[in-house]
């Protein structure tokens, strides 16, 4: 059953605001520093970019792209910085790169440093949120839950292409909006949409999260939380508007029940250390650190630098050593004779939807406004295009 503190938050909230704007674009990352590119299609339109010339080739091709100059005999000269070389499509709308198949069309661009090419696919938004459903989620999951995902998804691509962020964007943010990966969001091929995955796109078409402000921010999701969610300033840094940590008690009984990891105190030791350096400006000044007794509904690890007492987040330690040592935000530490114990709950940071946690939801009913807004009280829906 739900508890009633959860039944106060599920409620229901609608759309406001007109369409803004037709169905944007995404430009989505999918190859990075290939030497070589071979791409295939139907009738491919194959636009040299560089030489300002189009070829038009019939039937079934494949096209090969040497991006190594030093396996070429008249290497082209560019500026030392990326450069948009060709585009590929197909009136059949979908083309093949390493045997999987992608709708909408191919980008290639050179490294920085001309030693490589980037590989783009420029898709439909709600294209590349149909394939993506089954990467982030699960393309059998209830259809309410990827609803729920897809919203949160589309908000966040929809954010990068707006650059509202553009001061913390890299030098990139002219040539691709995002990347298929964890940095960003994992997408799919064609053959990863599903009939679920294809519905629950349609059904929330331009659908996005605001917060009161109206102002596109960015929306996160993660695997499990682990019992609470966190807001992105007490992972990463920062105020994001309209975050607040919630209580879930949906995905404890899903997953991954909790994870161990053991670790020298060496190893601990440098991880902190790093931590100190970077997070506070500050360093380890003892050999003899001592690590106070933990749990897991503390944020901080706590421990004494010689006579000095310190605290460092969590998610900080996380950030610097990567997930396969610390799977989420979610754990606590023992110190003792035999090492360094570190316990935890959940997978990923924490930070927005659970989707574990909207699994539960979808399961028992709950329909996809219903679970954003437990997720996410302090936003409202809107649409977009």
């Amino acid at each position: 059953m739900v508890r009633t503190g959860c039944c106060a938050l599920l409620l229901s909230f609608g759309l406001s605001l007109p369409a803004l704007a037709a169905m944007p674009s995404v430009k989505v990352l999918i190859g990075k520093s290939l030497k070589n590119i071979r791409v295939e299609g139907t009738d491919l339109r194959k636009i040299i970019h560089t030489q300002n010339k189009s070829l038009q080739y019939e039937g079934r091709k494949e096209i090969s792209f040497n991006c190594d100059p030093s396996k070429s005999a008249n290497p082209t000269k560019f500026p030392l910085k990326q450069v948009h070389v060709a585009s590929l499509q197909s009136p059949t709308g979908l083309v093949s790169w390493g045997n999987k198949k992608y709708q909408g069309e191919f980008q290639l661009i050179t490294s920085a440093k001309q030693e490589s090419c980037d590989l783009v696919n420029l898709i439909p938004m709600e294209s590349y949120i149909t394939s993506l459903l089954s990467k982030e989620m699960n393309g059998s999951w209830p259809i309410e839950a990827l609803k729920a995902q897809a919203v949160a998804a589309r908000t966040y691509a929809l954010h990068r292409i707006k650059g509202f962020n553009k001061p913390g964007l890299e030098s990139h943010d002219e040539i691709y909006h995002l990347e298929s990966s964890e940095k960003d969001q994992v997408s799919g091929t064609y053959f990863d949409a599903t009939a679920l995955t294809v519905k629950a796109a349609k059904e929330t078409e331009g659908v996005i999260l605001l917060p009161k402000s109206g102002k596109i921010s960015q929306i996160f999701f993660h695997s499990k939380c682990g019992g609470r969610t966190f807001r992105p300033d007490q992972v990463w840094g920062g105020v994001e508007e309209g975050y607040r940590q919630v209580d879930c008690p949906f995905c404890h009984k899903l997953g991954t029940k909790q994870w161990k990891k053991k670790v020298s105190r060496y190893q601990l030791t440098g991880l902190v250390d790093r931590a100190l350096q970077k997070y506070y400006a500050d360093k380890l000044v003892s050999s003899d650190i001592k690590f106070l007794p933990d749990r897991e509904d503390v944020s901080e690890v706590r421990f004494y630098d010689g006579d000095r007492f310190l605290m460092v987040k969590k998610a900080y330690l996380r950030n610097m050593s990567g997930r396969e040592m610390l799977p989420s935000n979610h754990f606590s530490i023992k110190d003792d004779k035999q090492g360094v114990q570190i316990a935890g709950e959940g997978y990923g940071h924490g930070v927005g939807l659970c989707q574990l946690g909207a699994l539960e939801l979808a399961k028992r009913g709950y329909t996809y406004k219903q679970i954003l807004s437990f997720y996410f009280p302090q936003h409202h829906l809107s649409k977009a295009y």
